[in-house]
């Protein structure tokens, strides 16, 4: 199901369902300290912790769980520093910490219940000593034997405590770090994210099995209030101070959802995974989504237009590039018209994301069509979560954005809205249009390539134990340019799209469906006077829904974790280029998928198979299966095999057109249709990785693997037809050509580094290169496919000082490039050009202050292209596309 993710995600392999007191604590996760987004540093400090804890050095291990603490807010850290001061004999700091943890943790196991049990008994609490030890018997049974002599021996003491008025006891003092921990999570908010909820599922599941391993005793050890002692035998034991397996091994694991339709750690997942999390988003000095994902390993990017960028992953990057499935919140993005996204249609600004997962690699296993080279899930930020944001930015050339945010929690009900605009500026301008020009702008401005207004919004809500329900909708107007395929080259369209989402779920069990529709004029974005007039109007709508289960059983020593879903896809267009000339068409598509992950000890073998019934496809040209082995080498390497195919379905442009394209030679046309019996495109890939994360400071990926695409998909020679002049049309037919499976068939082979460092607090490194060559084999002679860069590699740089100044350089290259373009001649008749474009180097420097103590106010300065700003020449990323320059803006940003 392409829906659930970033909504209602389900929970890691081999996490039980806890109640949605886990969505709570969840919720913490993310609203980290103001402005900081340093989860890498806390999980440094953390797990430097757990080193000492291990070693029973519980000075130095309290130290770095406190500091993890202060970095970025977990629950589980808060535990974890309970542990630590009891330990150390402080139970007074310890029962402060654990009442915070426990107001966030109600779904605590039983056993976990014992340590703070034993720390209010330590504390002389003994009433509520006496009821967190019965809560632990409710949870868990299982310490019945256990806990029962406690409880007699907390009622003797009472007891015997009530006899006589006991002296007054002054409740314990927590020490000031206690104390601002309690001040400061008073002030947290607690939210629902089930896909974060499922690692700290994973966490007490685990913490609850190490506690069946080693059972203390948790009143061994008392040191009770000063009152008359019972008869001995009616005294309790001692407490024992908590074992150290009871310490969260992880509170700040990384999750992700795409790979496998539920949640996971990254080491994990049966494909190559990137995150990118808000703070990369803020320090980026990216203005666009496709900006910001330049700095992936293996993503291409390329700009034909400002108000447009084309994305592909491992090659393949064209004009409307339409190898790769976006999604935002699992909800698939892309115009069915093209099959491609326009990215000016989104209805979500930056501020709005938490994080964005890039699967590189096939995922039409998982998504089925259009998933064919990877997968883009732009996941927002949960409703409830995080603060209120007014933002600006202004700059060169013609840049401008503004975003509203705000967001709130009303008890099991949480909400969030945004509105915001966005304007930039042409790279170059094609003409220099006056008065007397015979040229016209058919859309906006001469200088403007985008100008959009937006807004989105979100509601949530719990129900009982297991039901979740949410409505969320979007709608966004106004122009952008972008470039259409062959001839037809800069076009623009002035548009309205909307979208209606809903989503049900009731334990695993989850419904979603969507309504996504675009109300567009396109046409030329230049047209001249008395020429042919191919302005067009297109309608179109798409209706979708899914209905996922998931469950987990096991077959002797084996564990399986399954889902299973089906799903149906209505879509109807109505469009000018189209047969029938506006007339509606509609298809109606099917799908279902399934998924098991078995476990064998370190090994996870995962295999997925999706099937889509498509109007126009043969059934078995839609059958994309997937299968994985990830093996843990080490306790934080894990090494994967991946196998797999994947395919892109014929657009609907592709299928239905119906056009006379113009070709360089006036007054000539060429005819161009589409062709309803069109293959998928397919590729069949096969990977090996090894991911690592063996130390506190770095992560690293290093992948190779082998891509086979044929059926590529584009227009094929002309066939001549009389040469008649067409009044309608104003010329003569060259002759007709349609869109066709090409020939040869590519294979590409490569392979991708991608590290991150974060050797001190604040400091952030990242590297990545990506060497690939592809081949084009067309039967008889087999030679190199320059239009993809044999070289891209991006290394970067962000410190968020002490001082409130933060700074990051980002730099991105890409090596030299030869581009094989396809045109019509004066004759009409197909030709094939080489143009080259030389390496080109885009850097980019953000640097930002906060200036208020509080933090709340933020001032930014970004260049991008820092090259051509500094006096360099501007580039090109298509040889038709415009020359690429520079923009130097700022930003304020306010939060509260």
């Amino acid at each position: 199901m392409a829906g659930c993710e970033g909504i209602f995600s389900t929970p890691p392999s081999g996490a039980r369902r806890f109640r949605p007191a886990w969505l709570v604590l969840a919720g913490l996760a993310l609203s980290p300290a103001a402005f900081a987004d340093p989860e890498d540093d806390a999980r440094r400090h953390y797990r430097a912790g757990m080193d000492a804890a291990k070693v029973q050095d519980y000075d130095t291990a309290l130290q770095e769980f406190l500091v993890a603490q202060s970095l970025y807010s977990k629950p589980q850290t808060l535990f974890n520093i309970g542990l630590a001061y009891a330990r150390k004999g402080q139970p007074a700091d310890a029962v402060a910490y654990f009442e915070q943890a426990i107001a966030l943790l109600d779904d605590l196991p039983g056993r976990s219940l014992l340590y703070v049990g034993a720390a209010y008994a330590s504390a002389g609490q003994l009433e509520r000593a006496q009821a967190t030890y019965q809560e632990a018997l409710a949870r868990d049974p299982s310490v019945k034997e256990q806990v029962e002599p406690i409880l007699a021996a907390l009622a003797a003491r009472l007891e015997a405590a009530a006899a006589p008025p006991p002296a007054e006891v002054a409740a314990p003092v927590a020490s000031a770090p206690a104390a601002a921990a309690t001040a400061a999570f008073q002030e947290s908010s607690m939210e629902a994210r089930e896909q974060q909820a499922a690692e700290l599922a994973q966490i007490s599941e685990d913490l609850a099995q190490r506690s069946l391993q080693a059972e203390p005793d948790p009143m061994e050890g008392t040191v009770g209030p000063p009152v008359e002692a019972p008869p001995p035998e009616e005294a309790a034991p001692e407490v024992q101070a908590p074992d150290d397996d009871a310490f969260f091994v992880e509170a700040y694991q990384r999750v992700v959802v795409t790979a496998s339709r539920y949640g996971q750690d990254p080491l994990d997942s049966p494909s190559t995974v990137s995150i990118l999390t808000a703070e990369d988003i803020r320090l980026s000095g990216a203005s666009n989504i496709p900006d910001l994902l330049r700095r992936v390993a293996g993503v291409d990017v390329m700009s034909l237009s400002a108000g447009q960028s084309d994305v592909s992953i491992r090659g393949f990057n064209r004009e409307m590039s339409n190898k790769v499935l976006v999604l935002v919140d699992g909800r698939s993005v892309y115009l069915d018209i093209l099959a491609a996204p326009i990215w000016s249609t989104l209805s979500i600004g930056l501020h709005e994301i938490e994080r964005i997962e890039i699967i590189r690699g096939p995922g039409s296993a998982v998504y089925g069509a259009n998933a064919m080279t990877g997968v883009i899930n732009i996941i927002t930020r949960t409703p409830g979560t995080g603060e209120n944001v007014v933002s600006g930015e202004g700059g060169s050339p013609g840049y401008g954005q503004g975003t509203a945010l705000v967001t709130g929690r009303s008890g099991a009900t949480a909400y969030r809205l945004s509105g915001g605009f966005h304007q930039t500026g042409r790279w170059t301008k094609d003409a220099d249009i006056g008065d007397d020009s015979a040229l016209n702008v058919t859309f906006g401005e001469t200088d403007l390539a985008l100008q959009t207004v937006r807004a989105d919004g979100r509601l949530d809500r719990t129900f009982g134990d297991k039901g979740f329900a949410s409505l969320s909708a979007g709608y966004v107007e106004g122009l952008s340019e972008f470039f259409v395929f062959g001839a037809l080259g800069d076009y623009g369209q002035d548009f309205t799209n909307s979208y209606v989402r809903g989503d049900i779920a009731w334990g695993p069990v989850h419904l979603r469906s969507f309504w996504n529709a675009l109300r567009a004029q396109a046409g030329p974005w230049l047209q001249y006077d008395g020429g042919r007039d191919l302005l067009t109007r297109s309608d179109s709508d798409v209706f979708d829904l899914e209905l996922e289960t998931n469950g987990s059983f096991e077959t002797g020593r084996l564990a399986h974790r399954f889902n299973l879903g089906v799903g149906y896809r209505y879509k109807q267009v109505e469009w000018g280029y189209l047969e029938g000339g506006g007339t509606p068409i509609s298809e109606n598509h099917f799908n279902a998928f399934g998924q098991d992950q078995v476990s064998i000890g370190p090994v996870n073998v995962v295999g997925s198979l999706r099937v889509d019934k498509h109007p126009l496809v043969a059934i078995q040209h839609t059958i994309s299966p997937r299968g994985a082995v990830v093996a843990r080498v080490a306790e934080r390497t894990t090494l994967r095999v991946t196998g797999g195919t994947s395919f892109r379905a014929p657009s609907l442009m592709e299928s239905y057109l119906d056009l006379n394209q113009l070709t360089d030679a006036d007054g000539v046309f060429v005819r161009t249709l589409g062709d309803r019996q069109l293959l998928p495109e397919r590729t069949v890939t096969g990977e090996l990785g090894l991911h690592d994360e063996s130390t506190r400071y770095h992560r690293a990926d290093l992948v190779g693997y082998v891509n086979r695409v044929s059926d590529l998909i584009y227009v094929q020679d002309v066939e001549p037809l009389p040469q008649v002049f067409d009044p309608d049309n104003n010329g003569f037919a060259a002759g007709a050509t349609r869109f066709g499976n090409l020939t040869p068939v590519y294979t590409g082979v490569g392979a991708e580094l991608d590290t991150t460092f974060f050797p001190a607090d604040g400091l952030d490194l990242y590297a990545n290169l990506n060497v690939q060559r592809i081949f084009e084999d067309d039967g008889q002679d087999v030679v190199p496919d320059g239009s993809t860069s044999l070289v891209k590699g991006n290394v970067g740089v962000a410190y968020r000082t002490p001082w409130r100044v933060d700074v990051a350089v980002h730099n991105h290259f890409m090596s030299a490039q030869t581009w094989r373009l396809r045109s019509f001649d004066d004759a009409g008749q197909l030709t094939v050009t080489e143009q080259p474009l030389p390496a080109r180097n885009i850097a980019v420097a953000r640097i930002t202050a906060r200036p208020t103590p509080d933090e709340s106010l933020e001032l930014g300065l970004t260049a991008w292209n820092l090259g051509h700003l500094l006096g360099g020449d501007a580039f090109r990323e298509h040889p038709e596309g415009q020359l690429v320059s520079s923009r130097l803006y700022g930003t304020l940003t306010y939060r509260f």
